[in-house]
């Protein structure tokens, strides 16, 4: 008797198996439309590992029931030296060999706007919105200075200001060397947004940003004196979910015109000078989006990679060979494509055309951010581990 069942409890799990692959077969059984695309492996690396900074995370995490807070931006470079957070200190890092140059202490490990570095100076701002600026040759604390707000972008740092914008729609003006607020702009921020804001971008002593009200703003750097202020798309329903339209993407200038892209909007360009609206197309996007050789090149909220033409918004080119695979932001090199995903790898597209040139994969987790500094790039997995490649 106990032959009998085993024997036909071995025909129905066959049997299961056979309809299974027969409805796979004839189209019964439908794909998840969320799965991440599995990726074509068949193309060459284009990366050599030059040295690594493995974080390894503890088998027993005594953390788990504190704060979890996590920088928004990990690491940021600047001649020749890569300053990257690790908890409550700033490492210090060659970016030729990855030896350690420095190490300096913060004033909080509740970073969440990551490293900021420019004009001799870092910044970071905690949970609380409290802005620290140090002097990047010795480490010293310059200044703080309480926004009560958070900094979830990264800030951007001219010679004689910086510019943060904060999760409720408010742009400053600082001062460099003391933390004076100079001037401040705060935009009409609307019910219901998305976690991300915008970072600031300058041309030619002008400031623009854009906002959780999709709009996109051209103000003075100096005095903060508003020359306009416009929509990146239009109202698209009824609902506060169907109205939200977070202008997360940081926008791109290109001559005398400028280029922004807002989520569930689309992508637009205005004229500097006077904010008219020279076309507007149908993208929706919350990462920057990076300009080349008269193509727009954009991520859009499926994770498809699109190229548009620059001077009347036209698609060139789309892939969606990468769905769902938790991209980074786009970063450009030599007329190609670079940005990594969930699994580690890292692609290399030909911006022209949008084909797959080369493909890497490497030994980080889900990757967070990549960069590219002379020749050489980075990349950083969402437990903080550092790898520097060569570009072969």
């Amino acid at each position: 008797m106990k032959n009998f069942y085993l024997i036909s409890t071995i025909f129905l799990l066959s049997s299961c198996q056979t309809l299974s692959s027969i409805q796979e077969t004839l189209g019964f059984v439908q794909e998840d439309p969320n799965a991440p695309v599995k990726l074509d492996e068949n193309y060459e690396s284009f990366l050599d590992i030059s040295w690594e900074k493995k974080l390894e995370k503890p088998l027993l995490d005594l953390n788990f029931f504190k704060e979890n807070i996590k920088a928004n931006i990990f690491f940021d470079a600047n001649a020749g030296t890569i300053y990257n957070l690790n908890e409550k200190q700033l490492e210090l890092i060659d970016i030729d060999t990855g030896s350690l140059i420095d190490v300096f202490g913060l004033e909080t490990d509740r970073i969440i706007s990551g490293v900021s570095v420019g004009y001799n100076s870092f910044f970071y701002v905690d949970a609380d919105g409290i802005v620290y600026a140090h002097d990047a040759n010795t480490g010293d604390l310059k200044w703080t200075k309480d926004l009560e707000d958070v900094v979830l972008s990264k800030i951007l740092i001219t010679p004689t200001l910086a510019f943060l914008q904060t999760s409720s729609d408010i742009l400053y003006g600082i001062d460099l060397q003391t933390g004076e607020t100079k001037w401040q702009k705060q935009a009409q921020a609307p019910l219901l947004s998305i976690r991300g804001t915008a970072s600031p971008i300058t041309y030619e002593g002008l400031i623009f940003t854009s906002f959780s009200n999709g709009r996109l703003a051209a103000v003075r750097a100096v005095d903060g004196i508003q020359l306009w202020e416009k929509p990146i798309s239009r109202l698209k329903g009824s609902t506060e979910l169907e109205k939200l339209m977070d202008g997360d993407s940081d926008a791109i200038s290109v001559n005398e015109d400028v280029f922004v892209a807002n989520y569930n909007g689309s992508l637009t360009r205005f004229n500097i000078r006077s904010g008219d609206k020279v076309f507007s197309v149908d993208h929706s996007t919350s990462k920057s989006i990076i300009f080349n050789k008269g193509k727009i090149l954009s991520i859009n909220t499926d994770e498809e990679i699109v190229g548009f033409n620059a001077s009347n918004g036209t698609e060139a080119w789309r892939s969606q060979k990468f769905k769902n695979r938790g991209l980074t932001n786009l970063i450009l090199n030599d007329d190609k494509i670079y940005f990594g995903d969930f699994e580690g790898y890292i692609h290399q597209l030909d911006s022209d055309t949008g084909m797959i040139t080369g493909l890497t994969k490497t030994s980080l987790k889900s990757i967070s951010q990549i960069a590219i500094f002379s020749d050489k790039l980075f990349a950083q997995d969402i437990d903080g581990s550092l790898v520097g490649f060569n570009l072969k």
